[in-house]
């Protein structure tokens, strides 16, 4: 299966050049320090601003903003790659592990398929585990994550959250399984 943070950070560079002329090596890209902060970054030589000002006029389907903070462009993704991410995941080859994580999971995932949601605490816990199975190791905040993506909302509008979170489920799922 294709290497998806490869690909990903391949795309950008190409785009960022494409706008800016810029040249950026896809392996120059970084993710941010904050634990489950939902951008990449990538440090550019003056006009981080400018930059940026003309990679939001022509954004690519993997990213919905970017920002620049002190040199660095920030890239914020796109619900079409959060959807992608869970087509992705879904495709792995693994098998659950039997952890409460996994099945908490894999209950939310019999809720039906369907798009990642536009709720910040989801889309951190699917980015958290992407990044997670990426780096090989899950830490106890990445599972943290996970568990209480629905958590910030009262009772109905927790509910109808999770109603919405099947396919997110099942790609945390997968993505949290072993390999076989």
């Amino acid at each position: 299966m294709e290497d998806l943070f490869a690909a990903l950070t391949a795309d950008l560079a190409a785009w960022v050049e494409a706008c800016t002329g810029a040249p950026v090596a896809p392996e120059a890209f970084r993710l941010p320090r904050e634990e489950g902060q939902l951008s990449l970054g990538t440090f550019v030589r003056g006009g981080a601003a400018e930059a940026a000002r003309k990679l939001n006029g022509a954004l690519c389907p993997q990213v919905r903003e970017v920002r620049a903070r002190n040199g660095w462009l920030l890239f914020f993704l796109s619900d079409a790659w959060f959807d992608g991410l869970i087509t992705w995941a879904r495709g792995l080859d693994t098998r659950p592990a039997g952890s409460y994580l996994e099945n908490r999971m894999a209950m939310l995932a019999r809720k039906g398929d369907g798009p990642c949601p536009e709720a910040e605490p989801v889309r951190r816990a699917l980015w958290q585990a992407y990044l997670a199975y990426r780096r090989g190791a899950w830490r106890a905040a990445d599972e943290r994550l996970c568990l209480i993506m629905t958590h910030g909302l009262p009772g109905a509008e927790r509910i109808a959250l999770e109603n919405r979170c099947g396919g997110v489920a099942a790609a945390i799922f997968k993505l949290k399984g072993v390999k076989l």
